[in-house]
């Protein structure tokens, strides 16, 4: 007989969606990878991740959290490339709406299953960005990826204020953003 030791979750989650090849829809990926090469977190345990689409698959990343920071493209009346801090409440109340498609539902179906099981996050946080344009195959905006440090500042501030240590690297890491043409990545590191 074989037994296991549980699994650790790990209290801390910070998530970006969209899809890459929709122009500003990939906000989310492009602000946690910068978040990722420009902050180190310490000591507790955070995942960063890049989960592009996932739809229900997004529930194991959510699973007993402490906190969840998810960082989307949403639709909201404010002018492109505004940053703006939301909460499980705003979305139920329509002040905002993710830029979801419509084969991925997957956020607000995966916290209803968690919170049946008891295992929703704690906190959700949802840092979103006013898109300029989402088209098929468009690359993203010069105005939101101009917004990638301020995102990930952000991200590092939620953190602080919730007791997490976080400190601007010494030196950044070099950045994975495979889908941008190296004249945005050099933007990107740059903004």
């Amino acid at each position: 007989m074989r037994i296991s030791a549980p699994i650790a979750i790990v209290p801390v989650s910070i998530i970006g969606l969209g899809n890459v090849f929709l122009g500003d829809d990939g906000f989310g990926p492009l602000a946690v990878e910068t978040f990722r090469c420009e902050y180190a977190v310490e000591p507790v345990a955070v995942e960063v991740l890049d989960l592009g689409t996932p739809g229900l698959d997004l529930a194991p990343y959510l699973y007993g959290r402490k906190l969840v920071i998810i960082v989307d493209a949403v639709h909201a009346a404010l002018p492109a490339g505004t940053l703006s801090i939301f909460s499980e409440h705003d979305f139920a109340s329509e002040r905002a709406q993710l830029r979801i498609t419509g084969h991925d539902p997957g956020l607000w179906e995966s916290l209803a299953h968690l919170r049946l099981s008891g295992e929703a996050p704690q906190e959700l946080i949802v840092l979103g960005v006013s898109p300029e344009s989402c088209g098929f195959a468009e690359q993203i905006s010069p105005k939101l990826l101009s917004t990638a440090s301020e995102a990930a500042a952000t991200i590092a501030q939620l953190l602080m204020e919730r007791g997490v240590g976080c400190n601007l690297r010494n030196e950044a890491a070099t950045p994975n953003l495979w889908w941008l043409p190296a004249v945005q990545v050099n933007d990107a590191a740059v903004a």
